[in-house]
């Protein structure tokens, strides 16, 4: 089967118009029809019809089954195509969310650095979210993720590595600041200062939200941990955020309270790569290397 014709036949059934698809593929409209003609005969079934009542091009099911088995087939020689030529390159396309690159990623540069790693690194730095349809469609071969709960998805490798709590972060001139723990309730009239939807950090607060039957207002969303930090420090709000966000030099503007709700949502990171996707020798060393991850007081 020639994949070329496939390619015609699925821009056939999006477009339903022989010329439209001819003028698309710079090939003349027989050439279209004849590979029609060929998948038909490979599948010994009509396709395709005209409707010529209507002046229509109509897709039989065969043709609409073998449309969505062709979709499957173009996207998976696409990976194809974009793994073996990264294979080429050596290179390692690594995704890596801004908390755990700078929370936790560290401790691992000196060994990557020393056995070679390191520099053969292409890094795509946003969050899990983002980072994971990055490792589904191939943009990335590799990923440090983060997830409110263990990944279990059977299109992924998943080894997961540690995971940490999500605490209330308020500034030490807040009312709460010295009492140590909280239940979310306590929080419905609060206004929170939260990490966008690129972070796994607003799934925490919906499930925190939805246990204790609460909907405290947000009242500012932004990428940036240090912001968030900062306008707390200011009293201006507190914020949701995992627990080593807040560093020891920040202890004396800011305080940590345990939320005391039995909810199972935690800062959980794992290593992550597609499933089916054949590793070089780096990149299964550089994946031992991220086992290795030092998560602090993991299961805590």
């Amino acid at each position: 089967m020639n994949t070329k014709d496939l390619a015609y036949f699925k821009a056939l059934v999006e477009k339903r118009n022989y010329t439209v698809v001819a003028k698309a593929f710079n090939v003349s409209q027989p050439t279209i029809t004849q590979a029609v003609k060929r998948l038909e005969r490979e599948f010994e079934d009509d396709l395709v019809y005209v409707d010529r009542a209507h002046n229509r091009t109509e897709i039989t099911r065969s043709g609409l089954l073998l449309y969505e088995k062709a979709s499957t087939i173009t996207a998976n020689l696409n990976l194809a195509h974009q793994e073996i030529e990264n294979a080429k390159l050596s290179r390692i396309r690594f995704g890596l969310p801004p908390i755990i690159g700078s929370l936790y990623f560290p401790s691992l540069a000196g060994q990557l650095l020393k056995e070679g790693l390191l520099q053969r690194l292409d890094v795509t730095e946003t969050g899990s979210g983002d980072l994971l349809e990055a490792v589904k469609n191939g943009k990335v071969d590799i990923a440090l993720l983060a997830s409110v709960l263990p990944l279990h998805d059977s299109s992924l490798n998943v080894r997961h590595i540690g995971s940490r709590p999500f605490v209330i972060v308020v500034s030490c001139q807040h009312r709460l600041a010295n009492q140590g723990s909280v239940y979310f309730k306590e929080l419905a009239d609060e206004e929170f200062i939260m990490l966008n939807r690129r972070f796994v950090h607003p799934k925490a607060f919906k499930a925190f939200s939805r246990f204790a039957g609460v909907n405290p207002p947000v009242i500012y969303k932004t990428p940036d941990t240090s912001w968030i930090t900062s306008l707390v420090k200011e009293n201006l709000g507190i914020s949701l955020l995992v627990r080593d966000v807040v560093s020891p030099a920040d202890e004396d503007s800011l305080a940590c309270l345990t939320v005391l709700d039995p909810v199972a949502e935690r800062f959980n990171i794992s290593v992550v790569t597609r499933q089916g996707y054949v590793l070089t020798p780096e990149e299964k060393r550089f994946i031992e290397v991220l086992k290795q991850l030092k998560v602090p007081g993991n299961g805590e």
